[in-house]
């Protein structure tokens, strides 16, 4: 999943929230995340909603942040 952040600071700390989750994450460039689950026998399916799962606690957390997941139509702050 390509994850894009408006701020490094925001793209950093998001990247630190993921690998606590355990996800792997790699940075495309300073603003951009690409963030796959843990290993665990899922379907893509299972994979996405438990990433989605952290975005939606990360951005709990972080409401003034903004976050757009390649593929969505629409940015999201919260």
């Amino acid at each position: 999943m390509t994850i894009e952040l408006t701020t490094r600071a925001a793209a950093h700390a998001l990247a630190d929230y993921l690998r606590r989750c355990e996800c792997n994450v790699l940075f495309v460039d300073d603003l951009v995340l690409e963030v796959s689950p843990p290993q665990r026998s899922q379907t893509p399916s299972d994979a996405r909603i438990e990433i989605d799962a952290y975005l939606r606690v990360w951005r709990a957390l972080h409401p003034t942040e903004h976050v757009r997941v390649a593929g969505e139509d629409r940015e999201s702050s919260a």
